[in-house]
């Protein structure tokens, strides 16, 4: 029960909110695949009784920069070079180099949890600062978070080669079948929360995407769970206009 810290109808004990999910990964066009060491978008649409509340974050709970302006550098660093038309991975460390406060967000693409095996077995992450206020007008700092009931599962590079030799899709294959056979995939919705204030006594600032809240000092509190029990009928139509 999180309503001491919000009046959300959304997040009101018992409440059930039609949702809708996008995933996708981030450098590659559409179509690119399933198994590239890259972030997984995690894009959530709430059809609440106070209207559309849209979270979109990633399955890492970091980012690559703190400052919004440098988004489209970032970007198009990682897309294809104007030049030779193929992205070239010196432009990205380039921009990573100069920026380092990516070190964080690079460190966790090139660890062991940098491919997912799967949609449905993928974490999911707010990754912003959000603020939740109560029916008192009272605030506090939250993040989001989504732990997959069937536990978390990566890839390592050689997994993910033999798999894209054969299916680039097949993370999208996987959530469709899962879907259709009955087999929700489910996550529970937790949130940290943090009194809203300078909070000067921490050793990092709690608006920066690039930092971690730490755990010990702001546990994970359970507050509700998705579940993905239907597929669209019309995917352009649905989801990607979404």
């Amino acid at each position: 029960d999180v309503s001491q810290w919000t009046k959300a109808a959304v997040f009101q004990p018992g409440t059930t909110t039609d949702m809708l999910a996008r995933f996708s990964t981030v450098a590659g066009e559409m179509g690119s695949p399933d198994t590239w060491r890259d972030p997984r978008g995690f894009a959530l649409k709430f059809y609440t009784t106070e209207g559309n509340l849209d979270i979109v974050g990633n399955n890492t709970p970091i980012f690559f920069i703190r400052d919004a302006i440098k988004f489209r550098d970032m970007i198009h660093a990682s897309k294809p070079d104007p030049v030779t038309n193929r992205q070239e991975a010196w432009r990205f460390f380039d921009f990573v180099a100069q920026h380092p406060e990516a070190i964080h967000m690079v460190t966790h693409l090139k660890s062991p949890w940098g491919i997912p095996a799967n949609y449905r077995e993928m974490e999911g992450s707010g990754v912003n600062t959000y603020k939740l206020v109560n029916d008192q007008g009272e605030a506090v700092l939250c993040k989001f978070h989504w732990i997959p009931k069937e536990g978390v599962r990566n890839l390592t590079s050689s997994q993910a080669s033999e798999i894209q030799a054969k299916d680039v899709g097949h993370a999208t294959r996987d959530l469709y079948d899962n879907i259709k056979a009955g087999n929700f995939p489910e996550w529970e919705f937790a949130v940290q929360i943090m009194p809203d204030g300078p909070n000067d006594h921490l050793s990092f600032d709690p608006l920066d995407d690039t930092k971690l809240w730490p755990v010990d000092q702001f546990p994970l509190l359970p507050c509700g769970r998705m579940v993905l029990d239907r597929v669209p009928d019309n995917f352009f139509a649905e989801v990607e206009q979404s």
